[in-house]
């Protein structure tokens, strides 16, 4: 800023080193120094620069690099245990073809075992009645419960595709009406094949399968959290709306069956067949 060599009030000429107007008496303005910007700091510059984004990464879709096996093993642990840290690092884009060979290897091992645990049980509960149920009768029922089985593994792999489509179809349509998803259909499906990672609990006889489909669900909350940027408890109602509308539907089936039955022996009473 120049010096002022008259007053911006009244024009009257100023004196040298004069601080007020002798004319007007109005004050000076001192012009201001200018102060040169300094260079941000290095440190300031990393923590106001805009920060990566974080890397995805699933093992599984790495195999060329890890290997078939050990990519399926990495991701079955770290989904199964870790499910927070599998699901933030899983990328929602990168296809469906991965996930879904991923999910019917899974699915198939645990119903593969379920099925061999079913047939062993069965045999035992056949020889406690060999004392009564004809050996021929229970040879023919033993063969049909096993073909039913062998065929039922051979078209697992078509149940296991089918199912994890529309699955993932009915709950992302949900997401939809409720306005919980933020990204499309192949986010979801990604969630649901990496989340039946606990199916393979099939194995144990028994619980195996209770404990699997309920590991599931707690997966799959986690991963549509993470993976349709939702929250927990949006991502909860989305799954628990179909079960319990199912449940729902279920009482009501039960209680109408129920109710035709208590009226068809009601029938048979009142009509005295049931006497004679």
């Amino acid at each position: 800023m120049e010096f002022q060599d008259k007053c911006p009030n009244c024009g009257h000429p100023r004196a040298e080193g004069a601080a007020f107007c002798s004319n007007c008496g109005k004050p000076f303005e001192e012009p201001k120094r200018e102060e040169p910007q300094q260079a941000p700091s290095p440190q300031e510059s990393v923590t106001t620069a805009e920060q990566p984004a974080e890397e995805k990464y699933v093992a599984w879709e790495d195999m060329k690099n890890v290997g078939f096996f050990s990519g399926l093993w990495q991701t079955w642990r770290n989904s199964v245990f870790n499910p927070e840290m599998f699901f933030s690092k899983l990328p929602h884009k990168g296809g469906i073809g991965y996930p879904l060979l991923y999910a019917l290897i899974i699915v198939w091992i645990g119903t593969a075992f379920e099925q061999l645990w079913g047939l062993a049980f069965s045999g035992l509960m056949y020889e406690m009645l060999t004392n009564f149920i004809p050996t021929d009768e229970m040879i023919w029922t033993t063969g049909l419960q096993t073909g039913f089985s062998i065929i039922y593994l051979f078209l697992m792999p078509i149940f296991i595709i089918i199912g994890l489509f529309i699955i993932s179809g009915i709950y992302h349509l949900i997401m939809l009406i409720f306005g919980f998803a933020s990204r499309d259909y192949e986010a979801t499906f990604r969630t649901f094949a990496y989340a039946s990672g606990p199916l393979i609990f099939k194995i144990v006889p028994f619980c195996g399968g209770l404990i699997g489909w309920i590991w599931t669900l707690v997966l799959s909350i986690i991963g549509l959290k993470h993976l349709q940027k939702t929250t927990s408890g949006k991502a909860a109602l989305t799954i628990f709306v179909p079960l319990v509308i199912c449940c729902c539907f279920s009482i009501v089936l039960g209680v109408l069956f129920g109710a035709a039955f208590m009226a068809i022996i009601k029938g048979i009473i009142s009509s005295g067949y049931y006497y004679n």
